[in-house]
């Protein structure tokens, strides 16, 4: 197999020669390097400071001792924070205010060796370098700072310029860090009498070894790159060129299976390609690339042309959960016991979770697109650099805690290239922001159905779950106008999947479901419910039914067929699994004198009632609140009594209807049948309450409850104990259950509490108002 034809791969393995053959364009012409050195003479440089006078170069020993006496402990940046640290860094630093340079010999200078370091870092020809003045050192003997990587304070900041003036010392060797590579520079001889100029990229880990002897003074510079759009991407060549772009066209065609998904294997929709260096919002754009990532960029940029691909310049939050082998110390007498070193090093071993998401998304032609944020799926990425390389911009370990532990969190900002097909655009559009998509078809040409209908085909296979990410009304309701286009009928439903049941509050919303039922049918609306409610049961959430009448209301008011015939369809299932829920509920015991007990299925029953009676249905309503009416075993008066006030309260001409019904008398009948009992005598202890438990402790414990006996002392193991807390606990009743922790078993003490008679008190009076209200509904009927 020839370099330029890889022959039939898998996409995992067309990712990997993506990668390498990016990796082989690094040092080829245009990458330049991530650190450059020269030199310079020092007669154009004139420095004065503040409280020392203008200084003579080389630095000598004298001069070294006054700019000490006007210098500060350098502090250093971590994360958002300024700290002093002498373990970290260790130096003098004088304030910019107190260093005055003179541009007229330095300028010429400054400006011959910034053209150089541009052209040994690999940045473009044409772009505006420039050097900003930070601050001035002194290192002495002893001095260093460990390794670090320098605060971007600026997004036009690509890297850092240290000019180290004239001086006589040893040792401060600068040893600088990049993608696992590192260079030292040693002190040159020709620094005596010369200026050392040093650049490296602000992406860099760097540290300064500790001074030996003789001190070191350098000025440090910022390098801004300005904004270059004219700047052309660096020529790369052509057999490499090709060779990537048969990698690539291998991934594109190429079917793979995503990481936890159920669906077939499909041709990817894009390559993601993680650049080296590290850029700000503002910092990246085409004509500021660094580096090697100019030359790579370029190469994809070329194949992109050759295979009619659409290329994006993004920033990319990487999350990643790494597994970690920590530092252990021998303990013990003999040392063979270990236990882990509290704040020390650690390892990483094995990569748990990652997670990678885009945002902030430039084009080719510099512009900047309002586009969703996007994750990255492991099936389209590839990249030259691990972010386990890089320095995350913040990081959290956990030890070992038992049962998990030894693992750390990393977030890395970095960037991207993002490619695709152009013809697959409007698909990874629609996936990045599903407005978008839906704002897009809606501007489609009306004349153009079929191929409004191909665009949401293609959206289908993964529509539904990029869709729910939008809750907005506006977005939904849209999205039925455009389904109210589709002729197919299938295209239709899957489009209008994503809705659900939830979505219906919306008056729009359900307009359109009227006439897309009327278009497609009574079959297509039914299908389309069972979808919907199947979801909306997966989710445990019943509250559409809230809107359940506004639904058939509308359903009802078109002229089509299908649409009264689909809300009776609606009102019969709804009315059965309403039915299912009651049923559900007789089996459930509620707690004691709880007139809420059974409000979630009163309500559902209620507000399917509500919805028979805005349509009309007295028949349904009759067998409903037939059912419902019959005093059977295991019956609660509580759950007729909560289904009828709910249906009361929904709307008027239910309430007109329920106040007629046999369902009404009833409970009417039974509540005062109730309050008609003697109040309880204030030494009556009695509690009658099914505890829905036929275990001996539980029959032991209902035999205690309807006794007069105020206490009782009840040796029990742990185990029997804990399910006597449970049941007293879950059915709220008026006794205390505390355990005694002597001797074996431990002794469960129950006592009855004197809030049995406040709240059988409470709950009569409650139910007093109750009927009160219900023989006024009754009265004014």
């Amino acid at each position: 197999m020839n370099s330029e034809d890889p022959g039939p791969v898998s996409s995992g393995a067309s990712l990997d020669l993506i990668s390498e053959q990016l990796a082989r364009l690094e040092g080829s012409g245009g990458s330049g390097s991530f650190v450059t050195r020269g030199s310079a003479r020092a007669t154009g440089l004139c420095i004065e400071v503040r409280g020392v006078g203008e200084l003579r170069l080389p630095v000598t020993s004298s001069q070294a001792e006054e700019l000490r006496r006007v210098a500060r402990p350098a502090p250093f940046g971590w994360q958002d924070q300024t700290l002093h640290d002498s373990t970290v860094r260790n130096t003098w630093e004088i304030a910019r205010s107190r260093v005055k340079i003179a541009a007229r010999g330095w300028k010429a200078t400054l400006a011959a060796e910034l053209d150089r370091v541009r052209r040994e870092l690999g940045l473009p020809e044409g772009c505006v370098l420039e050097a900003v003045f930070d601050k001035m050192l002194l290192y002495e003997r002893g001095q260093f700072f460990k390794s670090h990587q320098d605060s971007e304070r600026d997004d036009a900041m690509v890297g850092t310029l240290l000019v180290v003036l004239p001086s006589r010392y040893t040792g401060g060797t600068l040893r600088v860090e990049h993608k696992g590579k590192s260079k030292s520079l040693h002190r040159l001889k020709s620094q005596a009498t010369e200026l050392s100029l040093i650049a490296f990229y602000a992406d860099c880990r760097h540290e300064i070894a500790p001074l030996k002897s003789g001190h070191r003074v350098v000025l440090t510079y910022h390098l801004h790159l300005g904004e270059s759009r004219g700047v052309a991407l660096p020529a790369v060549r052509r057999t490499a060129v090709e060779t990537l772009a048969a990698h690539v066209r291998a991934h594109f065609e190429t079917p793979v299976e995503k990481r936890w998904s159920s669906q077939e294997a499909q041709l990817p929709e894009r390559l993601v390609y993680l650049l080296d260096h590290e850029y700000s919002k503002r910092s990246l754009s085409w004509g500021r690339l660094k580096g090697a990532d100019r030359v790579r960029i370029s190469a994809l940029c070329q194949v992109a042309g050759q295979l009619d691909c659409e290329c994006f310049l993004t920033l990319a939050d990487v999350y990643e959960v790494w597994d970690c082998l920590p530092e252990f110390e021998p303990v013990g007498y003999w040392g063979r016991e270990y236990r882990e070193v509290e704040g020390g090093d650690h390892t990483l071993e094995n990569l748990i979770d990652d997670s990678i998401e885009l945002h902030h998304w430039i084009d080719r032609d510099g512009e900047i697109e309002r586009s969703a944020h996007s994750r990255v799926d492991a099936t389209e990425l590839c990249f030259t650099l691990p972010s386990k390389d890089m320095d995350p911009f913040e990081s959290q370990y956990e030890g070992y805690q038992g049962n998990y532990g030894n693992t750390e969190e990393r977030w890395y900002h970095r960037a991207a290239l993002v490619m695709w097909p152009r013809e697959k655009a409007f698909l990874v559009h629609a996936k990045a922001s599903p407005t978008w998509a839906v704002d897009t078809l809606a501007e489609h040409p009306r004349n153009a159905t079929a191929e409004l209908e191909a665009k949401v085909r293609s959206l289908v296979p993964s529509w539904t779950s990029h869709a729910l990410r939008d809750e907005k009304p506006r977005f939904f309701a849209k999205l039925m106008k455009v389904a109210e286009r589709l002729e197919d009928s299938e295209v239709a439903a899957d489009f209008v999947r994503p809705v659900g049941v939830e979505h219906l509050d919306t008056a729009a919303v359900r307009r359109a479901l009227a006439r897309l039922v009327g278009t497609h049918g009574e079959d297509w609306g039914r299908t389309l419910f069972a979808c919907w409610t199947e979801r909306e049961r997966w989710r445990g959430s019943p509250d559409w039914l809230s809107w359940l009448a506004d639904v058939c209301e509308e359903l009802c008011a078109g002229e089509e067929p299908a649409g009264p015939g689909l809300a009776a369809w609606l009102l019969d299932r709804e009315t059965a699994r309403a039915h299912e829920r009651c049923i559900a509920a007789r089996e459930r015991r509620p707690a004691w004198l709880d007139l809420t007990a059974f409000a979630s299925e009163a309500g559902n029953v209620a507000q399917v009632l509500a919805a028979a009676a805005r349509l009309g249905d007295h028949e349904l309503l009759a067998a409903a609140t037939g059912s419902l009416a019959a005093r059977k075993p295991g019956s609660p008066m509580l759950l007729r009594l909560a289904v009828l006030r709910g249906g009361i309260a929904q709307a008027p001409e239910l309430r007109a209807f329920l106040v007629k019904t046999e369902l009404h008398r009833g409970v009417v009948d039974e509540l005062g049948e109730l309050l008609s009992q003697p109040v309880r005598d204030p030494n009556d202890w009695t509690i009658e309450h099914p505890l829905g438990c036929t275990c001996g402790d539980c029959a032991e414990l209902a035999r205690f409850l309807r006794s007069s006996e105020q206490r009782r002392d009840w040796p029990l193991n742990k185990e029997r104990r804990r399910h006597i807390h449970a049941v007293l606990e879950t059915h709220e009743l008026p006794v205390s259950h505390t355990t005694l922790r002597q001797g074996r078993p431990f002794v469960l003490q129950l006592r009855k509490l004197r809030s049995l008679f406040s709240r059988e008190a409470a709950y009569c009076k409650a139910l007093r108002r109750v009927l009160g209200e219900l023989k006024v509904g009754r009265d004014r009927r």
